[in-house]
C-alpha cells in the first residue's frame, strides 16, 4: 500500500501556516466535526467525535502533536464535517 502524505505537512522547501488545524473556514457550517485518523500502514482508521468547532480543531492538533512525537509521521488526522439525519 503506497503511503499517504500527511497534508498537514510541508513538501521539503515549503512553508505552511504554524497551525492550519486551528485556522477558521467553511468547515463550521455544519452540525459538528470529527476527527479522523487514518493509518496507511496498518489500514487502521478511527473517528472521534462529534466536537463543535473549535474542540474539534484542539483534539485533531492534539492528536497530530501525540503522533509526531512517537515519530508517526504516516499517519493522517484530518477533520470531517457531522451532519444529523435530518
Amino acid at each position: 500500500m503506497p503511503k499517504m502524505p500527511c497534508p498537514r505537512r510541508p513538501a521539503a522547501g515549503r512553508s505552511v501556516p504554524v497551525g492550519p488545524l486551528l485556522e477558521p473556514d467553511d468547515l463550521d457550517q455544519c452540525d459538528g466535526l470529527m476527527v479522523l485518523v487514518l493509518d496507511p500502514v496498518t489500514g487502521a482508521a478511527d473517528t472521534y467525535g462529534p466536537y463543535p468547532a473549535g474542540r474539534a480543531r484542539a483534539e485533531a492538533h492534539g492528536r497530530r502533536q501525540e503522533l509526531d512525537a512517537e515519530d508517526l509521521t504516516e499517519v493522517t488526522v484530518a477533520l470531517v464535517r457531522h451532519h444529523r439525519p435530518r
